[in-house]
């Protein structure tokens, strides 16, 4: 029998059901369990009552559906399909637990659970004049009118400018809007142009562009779709990143005291800093390490995975992957220990609680516990 750790096994049972398992990674998931060693002890037909029954059962589920398969010859796809809805059930392990425990201490749980909510879609918008007005309403409405633009939000949760003026206008006024820690929201700019800002970030704009250029400024993450121009080229300032867009959906990733990051999903960008200009094609990123402007293939589910609506981390470092998640839930992250150099791996549902995140975080063996508004992890 290959020789596994726990860590190892969840990791793959992880990628499993996430679908991101190569064929060499099934084949060493399936073998484990087809040459794991000891009996399933004996569990009655009714639910089982705490964890380590529950996750025998698993197993002995498991094995039945291997050996089904052995017998009946059927397709591959169908055996790995059998065990990974038997796999399911160690994801919701923990929820499970705390729904259906009865005893006196499911309520900590659960009020702890309610007082950490994952992030909304909220914002603030910031006027030439300096009027604040809180995009968080989701009412279809105009906030603004004049000789020049129409600001307006719609039932969906967008806010959109209109460009009223002449042609020949120049520049405009500046506007700002930010979403606070634990709230994200999608502003439609007055060339079309589609932006979904990330927890945390404040987009720069004019209420109308130029006639010869359009220039945005970001600080923060974002997800841009731009409208092709081409009499008006289109640039983001980010920190100390300058991006040239020539009519393209990408994201920029652009957070104080973090490294710069830009991922192009189509069309073409140009993305300069040091003093350096690189081209990027759809598929590649372009970010900064040891000074330097580097370029390389990306990985686009992970880009696009919070404005998809997940958390994804590929052997990200615990300190980063935690930063992220403080952005959302709006939560305080406490360190224990001095192994920095712990990575996770994962895929998580940003609309989950902060309580189920963390029992999530457990599973993946980052051992981690809620407390009030706090999460305490251990490195």
């Amino acid at each position: 029998m290959v020789d596994h750790n726990q860590f190892r096994i969840k990791q793959l049972a992880y990628k499993w059901l996430q679908g991101t398992c190569s064929p060499e990674e099934e084949a060493e998931l399936q073998q484990w369990y087809e040459t794991s060693n000891g009996e399933p002890l004996p569990i009655p037909e009714e639910l089982a009552t705490d964890e380590q029954q529950l996750k025998e059962l698993l197993f002995l589920n498991i094995k039945q559906e291997i050996q089904a398969s052995k017998i009946k010859r059927i397709p591959q796809w169908v055996k790995l399909g059998g065990i990974a809805a038997a796999l399911a059930l160690l994801f919701i392990l923990p929820l499970y637990l705390v729904k259906r425990t009865t005893g006196d201490t499911p309520q900590v749980a659960v009020k702890t659970q309610q007082q950490v909510h994952p992030g909304i879609k909220a914002a603030v918008l910031t006027l030439a004049d300096g009027t604040k007005i809180d995009l968080s309403s989701h009412q279809q409405s105009v906030l603004h009118q004049d000789e020049q633009v129409k600001i307006v939000t719609t039932a969906s949760g967008t806010v959109q400018y209109q460009f009223t003026a002449s042609k020949n206008t120049a520049a405009s006024r500046t506007n700002t809007i930010e979403t606070p820690i634990g709230t994200e929201y999608t502003i439609i700019l007055a060339d079309g142009s589609k932006v979904w800002l990330n927890a945390g970030s404040m987009l720069t704009f004019p209420e109308s562009f130029a006639s010869n250029s359009r220039e945005v400024k970001l600080s923060g993450e974002a997800y841009f779709e731009v409208s092709h121009d081409s009499k008006r080229p289109f640039y983001v300032r980010s920190n100390e990143q300058t991006i040239r867009v020539f009519g393209t959906h990408f994201n920029v990733s652009s957070y104080p005291n973090e490294n710069n990051k830009t991922t192009l999903i189509a069309g073409s960008v140009q993305v300069s800093q040091f003093g350096k200009s690189k081209m990027l094609k759809p598929g590649q990123s372009a970010f900064t390490s040891g000074g330097n402007l580097i370029v390389a293939d990306a990985n686009i589910e992970e880009a696009m995975a919070w404005k998809n609506g997940f958390f994804y981390f590929e052997s990200t470092p615990i300190k980063d992957a935690l930063a992220a998640i403080k952005r959302w839930y709006n939560v305080d992250i406490v360190y224990k220990g001095t192994n920095e150099k712990r990575e996770l791996t994962g895929k998580i549902k940003r609309n989950s609680t902060a309580q189920q995140l963390v029992e999530t975080l457990n599973f993946l063996d980052i051992k981690c516990r809620l407390q009030n508004n706090k999460i305490e992890v251990e490195l």
